[in-house]
């Protein structure tokens, strides 16, 4: 597994297990000069942000907010 996909797929697996895969969707959008563009992405669980992320790639953007919302679901199964 590649460090680029590794938490996107950790939280689709987090999903799996909880039989939720169907909650999850992304909004990706780029912005600035061809030569120079920033990505943002955002995770939505049931159409609320979990994350949200900007980077010099898709990918990348995409992966920290997959960080970010495998995050803010564990600690709130922790009840934190």
């Amino acid at each position: 597994m590649s460090s680029v996909d590794q938490w996107r797929m950790e939280l689709n697996n987090y999903l799996q297990r909880s039989q939720q895969t169907g909650i999850l969707s992304w909004e990706v959008t780029s912005s600035g000069p061809p030569h120079a563009r920033i990505w943002t992405a955002v995770a939505y669980i049931r159409g609320v942000e979990y994350g949200h992320a900007s980077a010099s790639t898709s990918a990348g953007a995409k992966e920290e907010a997959a960080r970010q919302t495998l995050s803010a679901l564990r600690a709130e199964r922790a009840g934190y």
